[in-house]
């Protein structure tokens, strides 16, 4: 077909038949080349961390415990999600290796990315030995390509894009198979391939369009389909449909949904399909984030991507009796593998940017395979001297692109490096800034932090995502706040306000701020309020110590007391804060105050001997000697050598019994 020849030999060593010649000494040094180039390429890949959505593999109760992997395969609607934190899919077989590595080494980051290599290299071998089997010119250049390529770096060094790898790797053995059993047709061999498809939509649903990707492997080995072909193949069209199916029934309650058009989903995947292309030949200004782009249904220009990809298939189509099919089962296959995330079904990442380097793990190889492939057949037809000349430009851009997935490895150090890479890579990706901005403000670099949430807020409609805008202001009011523009803050808090009247976490900081302004009845109110509308249990402790000290500042003492009550049972570790403050209070001579503290305390730990003397103090100190009394002897009898309960007690006496020794 121009890419391949029956009953020859090709560079590679691919023999006639269709089958790989053995494994030779000379296939055991390809091989470790391909192991060489994946292993320094990757590199800095094992001293990374985990980043952004990895934290579902950390958090996930059922990864962490011994139970859980019943959990994952059996329980979908629990397993994948705690609290905010989780997977919307069911990928039961991703989820058991980390399960797995769980028990074998804990969280520790470096294992986790070294299987992730380790996987990567085993799918550039099974690619270099499809593809001598298929009998492609340039099989192992390819191979070597797609090992060293930078779009790769996010499949393989963002943890939980194992999904990726792990998919491609049960992709490319099914592949393998399914031609060993075309070969020599035998049941093992096809229920093997079926098993193996099943396994990598059990990683990921993107593989779902193997069936279709073997119709075209049929057309573009005997020019044809066959009903044969067909009736083989439906079993596989409908594992693929259930396991889909169960997926999208899992992922839909997330109701992740776009209103785009038809035209408009069109010209998104066009784009997609271009930006694609560009990418994998010019792998430069590569980030985990880029910047959606606008959707005009009257822009001409954005018609003509549309043109321009009918227009190559169309062409490759009239062109296949002179240039063989070849070209266009690669186009084809090219597409076909990337149609689940072109656009055309909606999908959560949609929601930040509608391209994702990791999505053309597989996709890729069919562009990787029409030019490289291409030019080995070219460069096959040049004598020696040029042959030598091209393999050295051919290893000079190995060593081009395998420093360029060395540096972007990097990039995924951490989640700060991560997201201010993307901002500076796509300015005008609104996610970037979003993200950026958060870990800044986790770093407490708030000048940073504003600037990247103003940004995002720029670039973002607030008609098109409410929240995101209202939760940008609230940050923005929260980096005001710590550098002590008060003013400033209950505007950002107001303007998020204004969005979501109900939103509990900006009524609380509000009330805060108020708090530290001493309008004490204003931060009351906001908090009360914050309460009524409910906080996350973290922060529902916290404003109730807030709305007591304001409670106690306006005289409500029983109220406070309530309050700081209320926050100890919620957390216990809000005793040290109640402590702290009380202790605060009896220092300014508030003691009336601190003793609705020391009472709130005892309340929580009766058998706390400090908080019944801390008591007896504040007592004394009002000149209630009686009470004081009772509350240093019940702290003496809790710890008999409280020294400090022992002399209030001795300096209650003497006052009760004037003159007395």
């Amino acid at each position: 077909t121009g890419m391949a020849r029956k009953r020859s030999r090709n560079n590679d060593g691919a023999r006639g038949t269709g089958s790989p010649a053995g494994f030779s000494r000379r296939d055991g040094l390809a091989a470790l080349a391909l192991c060489l180039l994946v292993g320094v390429s990757y590199v800095p890949a094992i001293r990374l961390g985990f980043v952004w959505d990895d934290v579902v593999i950390t958090t996930l109760k059922a990864v962490r415990d011994w139970s859980g992997i019943w959990d994952l395969w059996l329980a979908p609607g629990s397993a994948y999600r705690q609290g905010a934190v989780g997977e919307d899919h069911y990928w039961p077989l991703l989820y058991t290796t980390f399960w797995l590595e769980h028990k074998l080494w804990g969280f520790a980051p470096a294992g986790y990315h070294a299987v992730n290599v380790a996987l990567h290299f085993i799918n550039t071998a099974l690619l270099w030995r499809l593809l001598l089997r298929l009998q492609v010119r340039g099989a192992w250049w390819i191979a070597a390509v797609f090992a060293v390529h930078p779009l790769h770096v996010e499949a393989v060094t963002w943890v939980i894009a194992r999904k990726d790898l792990l998919s491609a790797l049960f992709y490319l053995a099914a592949f393998t198979t399914w031609l060993r059993f075309a070969e020599a047709p035998r049941p093992g061999r096809y229920v093997m391939t079926l098993a193996l498809f099943a396994a990598g939509m059990l990683c990921k649903t993107i593989v779902v369009t193997f069936p279709a990707a073997l119709v075209i492997w049929h057309w573009w080995k005997q020019d044809r389909v066959t009903g044969a072909d067909l009736l083989r193949l439906l079993p596989f069209f409908l594992v693929g449909l259930i396991l889909a199916g169960v997926d999208m029934a899992i992922y839909q309650k997330v109701n992740m949904s776009f209103d785009y058009t038809l035209a408009e989903r069109t010209l998104i995947a066009a784009h997609s399909f271009w930006f694609y292309v560009w990418k994998l030949l010019w792998p430069a200004h590569l980030a985990l984030l880029y910047a959606r782009w606008d959707i005009d249904v009257t822009d001409a220009l954005a018609w003509g991507t549309v043109a321009a990809a009918v227009g190559v298939f169309t062409a490759l189509w009239f062109l296949r009796h002179r240039i063989g099919r070849g070209p266009l089962a690669c186009a084809l296959f090219f597409a076909l593998t990337l149609s689940p995330v072109l656009g055309f079904v909606d999908y959560g990442y949609m929601n930040v940017s509608f391209v994702a380097d990791r999505y053309q793990y597989l996709a890729g190889i069919g562009v990787l395979t029409l030019l490289i492939g291409g030019a080995a057949w070219g460069v096959d037809k040049l004598p020696g001297a040029a042959k030598m000349a091209m393999a050295g430009v051919a290893g000079a851009v190995l060593l081009l692109l395998g420093a360029a997935t060395w540096i972007q490895s990097s990039v995924y150090q951490d989640d700060l490096t991560l997201f201010s890479h993307s901002a500076a890579i796509n300015p005008e990706s609104w996610a970037a800034h979003h993200y950026a901005g958060k870990e800044f403000f986790k770093q407490r670099r708030d000048r940073e932090a504003e600037h990247h949430f103003r940004r995002s807020l720029e670039l973002r409609p607030r008609d098109e995502d409410s929240r995101q805008h209202r939760n940008a202001l609230q940050n923005i009011g929260e980096t005001q706040r710590r550098r002590g523009q008060y003013e400033e803050a209950l505007e950002s808090y107001r303007a998020a306000l204004e969005i979501d009247p109900r939103y509990a976490l900006a009524h609380a900081a509000m009330g805060g701020v108020l708090f530290e302004l001493r309008r004490y009845a204003e931060a009351a109110t906001a908090l009360g309020r914050s309460l009524s509308l409910g906080l996350d249990a973290p922060l529902t402790g916290s404003v109730h110590v807030f709305l007591g000290q304001a409670l106690q500042e306006l005289g409500r003492r029983q109220a406070a007391a309530t309050h700081f009550a209320r926050a100890m049972a919620l957390d216990r570790s809000h005793q040290g804060v109640v402590d702290r403050l009380a202790a605060s209070r009896f220092h300014q001579k508030r003691y009336r105050q601190a003793l609705d503290l020391y009472r709130a305390l005892a309340g929580v730990d009766p058998d706390n001997a400090l908080n019944h003397s801390n008591m007896g103090a504040c007592l004394y100190n009002l000149g209630r000697l009686d009470e004081a009394l009772r509350s240093f002897q019940t702290a003496l009898a809790l710890k008999p050598d409280l020294a400090m309960a022992r002399t209030g007690l001795e300096q209650v006496r003497r006052r009760l019994r004037p003159g007395r020794p």
